[in-house]
């Protein structure tokens, strides 16, 4: 069997990739989560057919130059696939621009392996094919027989036929769970199927029910950059973009509902490593419902409006974000010296992109590309307002409200000023002095009632 290195901390998509590879070229996969871990694998095991990578990892120095290096250091010629990178720029490296294209991804590692379409069809393999438990919690019923495996000898198993094609799977497989099994067993005719059909696991787990807070941060944080990097890449909402970015705005609003204390909200946020505007969008959606309950022609349909805006509002700020880490605010980019001429523009028209590009998103909420577009007080999306006006968006003037105290919130963290971060009045001489229109005032009062 061929095997593959794949260097990748996302738990969400992990199982994805390493199902795809057995099923479909017959790979396994060894993952390693750190640049660090892959390399001393490779110092004891170099005998590997392909490595795969994300075009960027959470280190300093670049991951791909750092890994080709060692590869040239140690002579070992093992193609590279990036994920994420336009045109290969380095040798013996496969590109693929779109970090998620497992299609891509298969097309790469069949080449590398010297696959055709034909022997993968026609690929032998053993009789029960395994599969990933936790795979099996994107299916409602299941497209086949599922089996568990009892080791009845040395080398030799037993498989038992646990849940029926057609049979819905529900809590079946908890007591398998509880147990600490990790694989169950498909017949290998099913494979490919299942596998397509599973290919939206991403999605829900995004959207489980049984999963901690905690962990709907994770994953929402990972969904979200997920989001961002596709869109900063091709500036369009694919189909699976749209669900993966309507399952983030959902997890994120159970979290709102979950954690109602701003205090166990900041602190699960602060664990978590996702970047500043991951953080800063979590505390603005949870301020501007807040605020929303407490304000006179507050619904429910515009705390979902305001949830979707502020997932999208600052997407095409992420990744710059992600670059200039100690960057608290749009306007620290504009007063940088390392930061390029192209990255201000985009900060200068971030809010009128999002607002353009969510009016392609599927069954976008009526009127939420306006209220993108106006979120910075301006009424065409691009530049800030120094004097808000009356001239946008009700829900748009909540936003300009909720990031404000969002951002004096993490403002106030990074300065280690905790004191009185639970206390509506602390923030709120400053709200007055800068927002003194009327309808501003309505806000704040609104926010005055929120209890953090």
């Amino acid at each position: 069997m061929s095997h593959a290195i794949l260097i990748s901390n996302n738990e969400v998509v992990n199982n994805l990739y390493e199902v795809n590879l057995r099923a479909y070229v017959g790979a396994s996969v060894t993952i390693k989560k750190t640049l660090k871990g892959a390399i001393s694998l490779l110092e004891q095991v170099p005998h590997v057919d392909a490595i795969i990578c994300f075009k960027e990892l959470n280190e300093k120095e670049s991951a791909i130059e750092k890994l080709t290096s060692f590869l040239e250091e140690k002579s070992l010629k093992i193609p590279v696939i990036v994920l994420g990178e336009p045109a290969g720029k380095l040798k013996n490296t496969i590109s693929l621009k779109n970090r998620y294209d497992i299609r891509g991804l298969l097309r790469a590692m069949a080449k590398i392996l010297e696959i055709t379409a034909k022997d993968m069809a026609e690929r032998s393999v053993p009789k029960y094919f395994p599969i990933p438990i936790k795979l099996f919690s994107s299916l409602d019923q299941s497209i086949c027989d599922i089996f568990y495996r009892a080791e009845s000898g040395e080398f030799e198993y037993d498989y038992f036929k646990i849940i029926e094609m057609g049979k819905e799977i529900g809590n079946s497989l908890e007591k398998y769970l509880e147990e600490g099994v990790e694989t169950l067993y498909i017949d290998a005719t099913h494979r490919l199927s299942f596998i397509n059909k599973t290919s939206g696991v991403i999605l829900k787990e995004l959207t489980r029910t049984d999963i901690s807070a905690e962990e709907k941060v994770e994953l929402t944080s990972q969904g979200m950059s997920m989001v961002a990097e596709e869109i900063f890449e091709s500036d369009e909402v694919t189909e699976e973009i749209a669900q993966i970015s309507q399952a983030c705005i959902e997890s994120i609003q159970h979290v709102v509902q979950e954690v109602p204390k701003l205090k166990s909200l900041l602190k699960m946020l602060l664990e978590n490593k996702g970047d500043f505007a991951y953080k800063h969008s979590v505390l603005a959606t949870y301020l501007a419902c807040g605020i929303i309950k407490n304000i006179s022609w507050g619904s429910q349909e515009q705390q979902n409006k305001v949830s979707f805006a502020l997932f999208f509002h600052d997407i095409y700020l992420v990744p710059l974000f992600k670059k200039y880490p100690d960057c608290m605010n749009e306007e620290d980019f504009l007063f940088r010296s390392d930061v390029t001429e192209q990255e201000k523009t985009i900060v200068l028209e971030h809010a009128m992109l999002s607002g353009r590009l969510v009016k392609t998103f599927p069954r976008c909420p009526m009127g939420a590309d306006m209220i993108i577009t106006q979120h910075h007080g301006m009424t065409n999306g691009q530049g800030f307002a120094v004097n808000y006006k009356d001239d946008i968006s009700p829900l748009s003037k909540i936003i300009i409200i909720s990031e404000d105290i969002a951002t004096d919130v993490l403002s106030r963290v990074k300065s280690g000023d905790t004191k009185n971060i639970s206390d509506n009045k602390s923030y709120l001489e400053r709200l007055r002095e800068r927002y003194k229109n009327h309808t501003y005032k309505k806000i704040i009062e609104a926010f005055e009632g929120v209890t953090l």
